[in-house]
């Protein structure tokens, strides 16, 4: 199956995609977070909250606008932090880590639903965005 590629994300695109998600692999369990674009070649995405009286706040998930995704490769980055949001919003690992939680819920995504969900992201597999900084993109991809 051929996978559209997404030349200029947007947020609104983001929030759209976390809805679906949501719905489809979180039983539309998780609140709308907060949802914004950086611009970042190290990271595809980020999640960050707060945690006030053992309950999650601020939720917040970032994805970055300087790459060219296929609609595949978007679910992955976002469902990844979908899993960091869900294991927080639930008690399960406030500090967002790559534990054991997450490697069992990235495992039954990715055989269940066929993605391709892991700690680290294999970098050359994604087409950065025409009109990014070269410098700032080669050296990323260095560090």
């Amino acid at each position: 199956m051929k996978s559209r590629k997404i030349k200029n994300l947007t947020e609104p695109q983001v929030r759209c995609a976390f809805h679906h998600f949501n719905r489809e692999y979180f039983d539309d369990s998780l609140p709308m977070p907060d949802i914004e674009l950086m611009h970042s070649f190290r990271y595809f995405g980020r999640f960050t909250s707060d945690i006030e009286d053992d309950t999650t706040v601020n939720p917040l998930i970032r994805i970055s606008d300087q790459y060219e995704y296929t609609e595949s490769q978007l679910r992955d980055i976002l469902v990844h932090e979908m899993i960091h949001y869900y294991l927080a919003y639930n008690g399960i690992d406030v500090d967002g880590t790559h534990g054991k939680e997450f490697q069992k819920l990235a495992k039954k995504f990715n055989k269940q639903y066929k993605m391709h969900i892991s700690e680290i992201i294999d970098m050359s597999k994604y087409t950065r965005r025409e009109g990014t900084s070269w410098i700032k993109y080669s050296l990323a991809k260095l560090f």
